[in-house]
């Protein structure tokens, strides 16, 4: 067996990308990843006749930083457990807590 490990498709938003095929309930949530994972390399491979498994399995994270300014943007900075670690709360835009942070 070859194994073909070529990154995410986390960032493609367009109607024929593998997360509409995959994962439509997700196309309206932005993303951390970076916008160049678009799976190309995934796409590429099935061309060639790789079969791919397991790609309904995306990970939502919830600590994308908003920009001020963009807060539409469909890219976030990715907020890792370092700010929760040291007692970062996250809130909803009510300022609710809806997590159990620990």
């Amino acid at each position: 067996p070859v194994i073909l490990a070529s990154g995410g498709f986390g960032a493609d938003f367009t109607q024929n990308s593998l997360l509409a095929q995959y994962r439509p309930d997700l196309m309206h949530l932005p993303t951390s990843n970076g916008e160049h994972c678009t799976g190309d390399g995934i796409k590429m491979g099935e061309e060639v006749g790789a079969a791919s498994l397991d790609l309904e399995w995306v990970q939502v994270h919830p600590t994308g930083l908003v920009k001020v300014g963009d807060e539409d943007a469909k890219v976030k900075f990715l907020a890792a457990e370092a700010l929760r670690g040291v007692g970062g709360l996250l809130l909803d835009a009510e300022g609710n807590r809806f997590a159990n942070e620990l």
